[in-house]
Formats: C-alpha cells, structure tokens, sequence
C-alpha cells in the first residue's frame, strides 16, 4: 500500500461513508501516515471523532484492523516509501546503523577487496552511474576515485539520461552502479547493457537490488535499514569511502603522484582556503600518510 492507493481506496467508498467517518477520511486523505504514526485515539482526536469511527472507516477501507494497515504500510516501507515507525523513537538508531555497517562490509569482504581494487585502478575508463538518491554516493565515489587516478566520469551528466554515458563502453571499462531502493527503472536493463558490451561492471547496492544486479561481475550489499521516516545511506557512504581508500592503497606512487599534483593544482588555482592549502598531501581530502611511507611522502 502506498498513499496514492489509500487515497484512492477513500474515493471508492466516499459515498458511503457517514458524516463523522469523512472527517476521519479527509484528515488521513491528507496526511495517509497518520494511520501509522499514531494510534486510532489520537486520530480520531485529530477529526474530532471516536476511536470506534476511527475502526469502522479501517474496516470500510478493506483492512481487518489498524495493525493490517501498518503491516501493508510496513510492505511498502520495505520498498522505499518514506514513514516512520510509530514506536521509531524507542529503537536505538545506532544498534541499527552497526548491524547495517556489519553487513555491508562483510558483503565488500566477499567481494575480494583487493581484486576489486586491483581492477579499478587498471580499468582504461572508471565510470559511475547513480540516479535518483543513489546519485549523492555515486557523486562521493566518483570524487575520491578522481583524486587517485584519471578517467573516472560520473553519469548521467547534468541534463542528460544515462544512455549518452555509457554507450561508448566497452571491455577495457569498469562500471559502478549504485542503486537505492525505489530503484530507478532504467537499473536493470543498464547493467545488462554494460555487461552485453563487455565492461567490468560492478553493483553497490542495498539487498533489494540483487535481482536486478545478477549479471554485474561483482556486488556488494549495503542494508539500508532505518528506524526514521528514510532510509539510511550511511553504511553505503563508509563502503564507498573504504572502497576508493583501497584503490589509493593499489595505486601505488601512480596514486600518489595524482594525489600531489591536484593539490598543487588547487593550490595554483587558488580554489581552497588558507587551512586546506596548509594541509599535507597525504591521503586524498586530509593529512594521513600511506602506511610505510615516512612523513615527507617518500616510501
């Protein structure tokens, strides 16, 4: 169930509703979740009616009860509908984030993390695909990447649809795909086409995707549980980050020498402020070293 349906199971029984179950229907017509986030006494507090109101309108609408109407919207949370849990403020948010960062970087283990790495560190092209709310961690992937190594593109560019950037891919290319729940339709048939042109293709992604990313050479798995109104991409954000630190780690003095030559490119440009500018050059985007190199970069 999803809220454009409850509004549409209202329409269907409008007119046979009594005076008091409208009131009840046109609050939750208006804001759907309040059948979720809180009890039948309290919307019925909110139209000015009775609890029993409240359960006939549940009734008229095709539920059993107030809890088949959170089971259903509970379904559709499961596929990406933003609500809250009524009891979402008892749940300890870091208990869930720990089991959703448990997971995701056993999947990135499974995923043999230092192949992985090998592979985008030698790819001729590094392209990163992420549409809709996958596109903000495709964006932090592609950014870090590009600090370590050149040709690494994200799509779709500004204004276009995915189709212009990966139709030139080929087998010497890898391809990430990152994909959130509510996955954009375009996902499945985009990872069959870089696939079918021969291109390294690889999946991040939260568990519902794994249907679509079948083909993909490798994916990894990033729950993205939440107690809250939407989901949590915060386990996604840390296997990203631990992915492109690993590629800088197969980069070698490649990776390094990148590193060191953007920064002084900001530098001649101008583009960060006097504290940035002060910062070592070690890891990309802050002042760590590379494990066995001594503080003045030299290995």
């Amino acid at each position: 169930m999803t809220a454009p349906d409850l509004r549409s199971r209202i329409a269907r029984v409008w007119d046979d509703l009594t005076p008091a179950e409208r009131r009840v229907a046109a609050v939750v017509r208006d804001d759907p979740e309040l059948l979720v986030l809180r009890t039948s006494a309290e919307t019925a507090a909110e139209a000015g009616t009775s609890k029993a109101t409240v359960s006939r309108l549940v009734r008229a609408l095709g539920y059993r009860d107030a809890a088949d109407v959170r089971e259903a919207l509970m379904a559709a949370r499961g596929a990406g509908l933003p609500w809250s849990a009524e009891d979402a403020a008892h749940v300890d948010a870091r208990e869930v984030e720990r089991r959703n960062l448990d997971a995701a970087f056993a999947s990135l283990g499974r995923a043999d993390r230092a192949g992985l790495a090998r592979r985008i560190v030698h790819a001729r092209r590094v392209t990163v695909v992420g549409v809709r709310n996958a596109h903000p961690i495709a964006l932090q992937l592609r950014a870090q990447l590009a600090q370590v190594r050149a040709d690494v593109r994200l799509a779709p560019s500004a204004g276009q649809s995915v189709g212009e950037d990966v139709a030139d891919v080929g087998a010497e290319d890898l391809v990430v795909v990152v994909t959130v729940r509510r996955h954009a339709a375009v996902v499945g048939a985009l990872v069959e086409q870089c696939v079918a042109n021969g291109a390294d293709v690889v999946v991040i992604a939260d568990p519902t995707a794994a249907v679509l990313a079948a083909s993909a050479r490798t994916l990894v798995l990033c729950p993205v549980d939440s107690p809250s109104a939407f989901d949590s991409l915060a386990a996604m954000a840390a296997v990203v980050a631990a992915i492109a630190n690993d590629v800088y780690d197969a980069s070698g003095p490649a990776g390094r020498d990148r590193v060191a030559a953007i920064a002084s490119s900001y530098a001649a440009l101008g583009e960060l402020d006097e504290g940035d500018r002060r910062r070592p050059t070690g890891r990309p985007g802050g002042p760590q070293r590379h494990p066995g190199e001594d503080r003045h970069g030299r290995d």
